[in-house]
């Protein structure tokens, strides 16, 4: 008699959750294993999504795959295809991406991601997913802005096709410079900013990225940034208001990213103002 898979749905997979955020379209774990390699059921999922392997050793039964998978490979599943990966050991960490259905659709034909089991081993891919699983760690109460950014720019890294870009860049791509600019302090997604520009999330991050050197959620911290230092200087408030007066989650959001940009905690720099020091410049 023929084994009926197990079915998971949006966003569970096999393993204890370390770190979890749902976000737009997405929903982002961070996973240790929670059974034995002996344990694991034949299984599908209902959506389609990402397994990128962080340590451990992990097999995999998809056609052309190793026979096991090491850490920094990065795994892509259509929904509804049955396997029964897993790791070797109970020993192990994995950052998960289930991608809804609804992005999907609002990808269209600006996406087409492989309709079968594939494992990328470097490249774009593995460049996107290691900086989501850094921003990840890095942060509790993360700007769910920047994990959504690069979610889409994860996909649209694994797009199957490769991109076909035009001699110059479109109008709209200036537009949607002032458009983060005039609304960072806004609790943006990259989603609602692509669709007020009339162009698909990841066609917007990869033009944006190609003009300006820096994807629209990292444009979108450094526009938060510069309103912090104006308020820096020219106000008395607490950090925690000009963190959130800045577009911020919270202080220790505000605090990471200023530090990671500037070197400096926004404390020290307020006292560096304060004592005429020269201003640094976003």
């Amino acid at each position: 008699m023929a084994t009926i898979p197990h079915v998971l749905t949006y966003g569970r997979f096999f393993g204890a959750r370390r770190f979890h955020i749902e976000l737009p379209g997405f929903s982002v774990s961070l996973l240790t294993p929670a059974l034995r390699p002996e344990d694991v059921p034949v299984h599908s999922h209902t959506d389609a999504s990402f397994v990128f392997l962080l340590s451990g050793s992990y097999t995999s039964e998809a056609d052309g795959f190793p026979a096991i998978c090491h850490p920094s490979t990065l795994i892509f599943n259509p929904a509804g295809i049955t396997h029964r990966d897993r790791f070797t050991s109970v020993s192990g960490r994995f950052l998960t991406v289930s991608i809804s259905r609804r992005s999907l659709h609002v990808g269209g034909d600006e996406l087409r991601l492989p309709s079968a089991s594939t494992a990328f081993a470097s490249g774009g891919p593995v460049a996107a997913a290691l900086r989501l699983t850094q921003e990840c760690f890095a942060s509790e109460g993360a700007s769910s802005a920047q994990l959504e950014g690069t979610c889409w720019e994860l996909l649209g890294c694994a797009d199957a096709r490769k991109a076909v870009w035009r001699e110059s860049l479109p109008p709209w791509v200036s537009r949607s410079r002032e458009l983060l600019h005039d609304l960072c302090v806004e609790p943006l997604h990259i989603a609602d900013a692509a669709r007020q520009l009339g162009v698909h999330p990841v066609y917007f991050a990869r033009a944006f990225k190609r003009a300006y050197r820096c994807t629209p959620s990292q444009y979108l911290v450094r526009c938060r940034l510069q309103k912090a230092m104006s308020l820096l200087d020219g106000s008395r408030l607490p950090l925690c208001e000009i963190a959130l007066r800045a577009g911020f989650f919270d202080q220790s959001h505000f605090s990471r990213a200023f530090k990671q940009h500037f070197g400096v905690p926004p404390k020290l720099y307020r006292r560096q103002l304060q004592g005429n020091l020269k201003t640094i410049e976003v």
